[in-house]
Parts: C-alpha cells; sequence; structure tokens
C-alpha cells in the first residue's frame, strides 16, 4: 500500500518505442527533453478546435454558392441561393442542442441547397426553402415552410406550424410529421412516411 497520496507524474522518452511514456516522478530520463517541450507544444497547437464562422444573411441581402462545415452557421434573414451544409447535425437527428448549419429566419428564404451527412437546415417559422435535396446523414427541421424537397437517405421533421409541399422519399429516406403540422403531395418511392420504423 502506499505511504503517501500525494504522487506526480512525468512525460519521459522511452528511446526503444520512440514515444513518450508516464512516469513516476523519481524515473530518470536520458535526453530528448526539448523533444519534450516541442511535442507538447505542437500537441497543445493541434488540439484547439477550429471556432465556428457564423454568417448572416440580412434581410434584403442575397447570397450565391457556399459551403457550411465544420460548425460553421449561416443565420438567413435574406435569401440564399445554392449552400451545401454539411455540419449542424452535432448532436444527432432532431435534437434542440444542435446550433450548426442553415438557419432560415421569419422572412428569410433558401433555394437550391443541398445538405449532406451531418448537416441541419432548420426552416424556422416564417421561413421558407424550396428545392432542397437531402443526403443520408443530413436533416431538415422544419416549423416554416418547405416546396419540393427530395429526401434520398436524409430526414425531415415537421414540427408544430410547418408545412412541406411536395415531398419526394427515396430510399432510406424519411419524414416525420409531428402534430400540428402538414404535409401534402408527398411521394414514397422506398422510403418511410412517419419515421423509420413505420
Amino acid at each position: 500500500m502506499k505511504r503517501h497520496l500525494n504522487t506526480s507524474y512525468r512525460l519521459v522518452w522511452n528511446h526503444i518505442t520512440g514515444t513518450l511514456m508516464v512516469a513516476s516522478e523519481l524515473a530518470r530520463s536520458r535526453g530528448k527533453r526539448a523533444g519534450v517541450a516541442v511535442a507538447l507544444s505542437l500537441a497543445a497547437v493541434t488540439s484547439v478546435p477550429a471556432l465556428a464562422a457564423d454568417t448572416v444573411v440580412q434581410a434584403g441581402e442575397t447570397v450565391s454558392g457556399g459551403k457550411l462545415e465544420n460548425h460553421d452557421n449561416q443565420i438567413v434573414f435574406g435569401t440564399a441561393n445554392g449552400m451545401t451544409i454539411s455540419t449542424g447535425l452535432e448532436y444527432g437527428p432532431d435534437n434542440e442542442a444542435n446550433t450548426g448549419g442553415q438557419w432560415i429566419q421569419n422572412g428569410g428564404i433558401a433555394n437550391n441547397t443541398t445538405v449532406t451527412g451531418g448537416g441541419l437546415q432548420r426552416v424556422n417559422a416564417g421561413g421558407s426553402v424550396s428545392d432542397t435535396v437531402i443526403s443520408a446523414g443530413g436533416g431538415q427541421s422544419l416549423q416554416g415552410q418547405a416546396v419540393n424537397t427530395t429526401l434520398n437517405g436524409g430526414e425531415q421533421w415537421v414540427h408544430e406550424g410547418g408545412i412541406a409541399t411536395v415531398t419526394v422519399i427515396n430510399e432510406k429516406g424519411w419524414q416525420a410529421v409531428k402534430s400540428g403540422a402538414m404535409a401534402t403531395d408527398t411521394v414514397v418511392n422506398t422510403g418511410a412516411e412517419g419515421g423509420p420504423d413505420a
């Protein structure tokens, strides 16, 4: 049994394996002291997460093209055309904790959007989107209006107040229409309406 509860550890260079090892504070090392400092500095720099880039499309403004990835956010009050969204579903499908991706606000419009795996397009009340293609692993959370949405393995969650019109559900895609929401002119090819267990 240990006599002392306070124990310190240090990094020691293992010349046999060519790696740093954790060892007792009493362990001796043979060189590589400067290498340890460089390795730790390099590890600290490379482990810093990339900061999310937030862009806002103001009312009356139109942007065309671009890609959202690595926790980027696009908040749309104006019009966004031809965006590709690959971020936003970090906490899983239809989770309120998700904060990335494209957010269409009241009065905002998005056209010809592609949502890929891990991407989220959130359409809030008063927002509208058209001609959106959602691939496997991507999702659309809808409280506003969506017209001509194609679910190619992607997911669409229509919340209270949301209206989905002319949605095409292809293989492994699915649409969940919640209480107080509406979906009309839905075409189900080989997907499921009502969720993956429907």
